[in-house]
């Protein structure tokens, strides 16, 4: 029962008043300053959400007509084993095939029956489209809400986490439009049954209504400038934990040796008593999986994520699903830009320059970017295991590192200071101490190295002490380290949507389910922009 009634003035003409319950822990959640998520849901406003809603309940229809008919696609001459199809998703694969696309393209399924008429403008919270036959269908709005409530409240957008939080929570219940009650008989306002929360979450996935509405709510605060335009991009790859288990495949090598690839176990989308024989084809349990190595001893059995932003602002505009999650980290970041660029092209014309690890520290992709885009790829440089010069250094040197740092015998930095193009040189000079003292006045080794400098030691060195530093963009420029300061900001954005808004162990299979998953975190992260 409600601890207060409060009564609302209406028209003269209306002979019954409208009553509005008011219940005292409601009061104290939207009157919390840490509870943001109750006034962010009691405050939604609908209207952004009604064609997809329309959607949903086309959807909706479509996906129960198919059900009825119950149909599994299969064919009677498919002898194929369970070896041999190991060996042909095995070869299928982005990382043994070149050929296949590295993202996970989203594909939505076709609504193939006609639904009936739904106008998305009488769409509210708490009506739903009137049917002549079977049960009402439960609210949409309703259902979405709770979802993205969960999300605000730091927890998996799950089905099983979403019903314990109604069930436990009657003040979530209520705020996101379900009426918890008792009776009997179904009603769409009921709390829904954790069945119904698993069958919403797969229609949203199936037909692709959480990447569009993802797509939809970057559009509207790009449009809204709640997000501001930059000229850079900056992206990464992250690792969720997957939900499955995984087998090693031997495969022959280029070198004819034979070598075990892991891969997800092999099973058939079907309920046949012997799917040794029947006729329906073998898949992947959990496609997409793969052994994501992290250093030489730590390797991680997981799905793998593509994220994209902003840096200064530190806002993420797109997370997608590698199709293989051994790909390396390299391989993704320029199909994730093209994407971007196809699903927002309005940010297309600002972005001048593109930030990355050093995983994308190669000439190709540099030339890619720049022909295809006009846009600078900025990587963290990459001295690909080259070796430290001690030798044949100028005079007072004492050595010169792969990164292009050069170091005196006293032990200082020096100062990179530019190029001389036409001797193919670095220039070097001697830093200043925290007097703004050059470092060479109080130097033991000065009558050696510089006795006549005034302004202090400058050296020297050949572009052929360091061939696979580019002369144009060397690492110990001050200008690139400016740039590549705002890198890491990428590792915030990841942590916000993988912590913050989300888990970062998976309890459903497949790339489709874990696309799912990353349009959700990223839907509730720019509601809650908003804010």
């Amino acid at each position: 029962m409600p601890n207060a009634v409060r009564v609302l003035n209406t028209p003269i003409y209306r002979s019954i008043p409208l009553f509005e319950f008011v219940n005292k822990d409601d009061e104290i959640l939207s009157n919390s300053p840490d509870q943001e998520w109750y006034r962010i849901l009691k405050n939604m406003p609908y209207q952004n959400y009604q064609n997809l809603a329309a959607a949903y309940y086309c959807a909706l229809y479509d996906f129960n007509q198919k059900n009825k008919k119950n149909e599994l696609s299969c064919s009677d001459n498919n002898s194929e084993s369970k070896e041999k199809a190991r060996q042909r998703v095995l070869f299928d694969r982005p990382t043994m095939d070149k050929s296949k696309p590295i993202l996970d393209s989203v594909e939505p399924e076709e609504i193939t029956t006609t639904p009936p008429s739904i106008k998305p403008e009488l769409l509210l919270p708490g009506v739903v489209p009137t049917r002549k036959l079977g049960k009402k269908p439960k609210c949409f709005f309703a259902m979405f809400y709770s979802f993205i409530g969960v999300m605000l409240m730091g927890f998996p957008p799950e089905p099983e986490v979403v019903f314990n939080l109604l069930t436990s929570n009657l003040s979530f219940a209520r705020v996101c439009g379900f009426i918890p009650d008792v009776a009997k008989e179904y009603w769409f306002k009921n709390i829904p049954s954790l069945r119904k929360l698993e069958q919403f979450d797969q229609i949203m996935t199936q037909y692709g209504l959480w990447n569009s509405n993802k797509r939809d709510e970057v559009c509207q605060n790009l449009t809204k400038e709640v997000i501001m335009m930059e000229n850079e991009l900056v992206g990464d790859t992250t690792h969720y934990h997957a939900f499955s288990s995984f087998e090693t495949v031997p495969v022959e090598n280029k070198n004819g040796k034979i070598k075990g690839k892991s891969q997800s176990k092999m099973t058939k989308n079907c309920r046949c008593s012997d799917q040794e024989h029947c006729p329906h084809e073998w898949i992947l349990a959990d496609d997409g999986a793969g052994t994501i190595v992290k250093s030489h001893k730590k390797m991680i059995w997981g799905h793998k994520a593509s994220v994209i932003g902003f840096p200064i602002q530190g806002i993420p505009l797109d997370a997608t699903a590698v199709a293989d999650a051994a790909t390396n980290d390299g391989e993704t970041f320029y199909p994730h830009v093209k994407n971007l660029f196809e699903d927002l092209p309005m940010i297309q014309p600002f972005i001048n320059r593109v930030l990355y690890d050093s995983a994308c520290d190669r000439d190709d992709l540099r030339i890619k970017f720049e022909e295809e885009f006009e846009i600078k790829l900025c990587a963290s440089f990459n001295p690909r295991r080259k070796a430290t010069v001690t030798e044949d250094l100028p005079k007072g040197m004492d050595k010169l590192t792969p990164y292009g740092n050069l170091y005196c015998r006293a032990g200082h930095i020096m100062d990179y200071q530019g190029v001389r193009w036409d001797s193919e040189k670095f220039i070097y000079q001697a830093p200043v101490d925290e007097n703004d003292i050059i470092v060479c006045e109080n130097c033991p080794n000065k009558n050696e190295c510089c006795p006549n400098a005034k302004k202090g030691r400058t050296v020297t060195v050949s572009f052929q002490s360091l061939p696979h530093i580019r002369p144009e963009d060397p690492p110990m420029a001050k200008r690139y380290k400016a740039i590549m300061t705002r890198r890491p900001s990428v590792e915030r954005m990841i942590k916000r949507l993988k912590c913050d808004l989300s888990d970062d162990r998976l309890t459903k299979r497949g790339n489709a389910s874990f696309q799912a998953y990353l349009d959700k975190t990223l839907t509730a992260f720019h509601i809650l922009l908003r804010q």
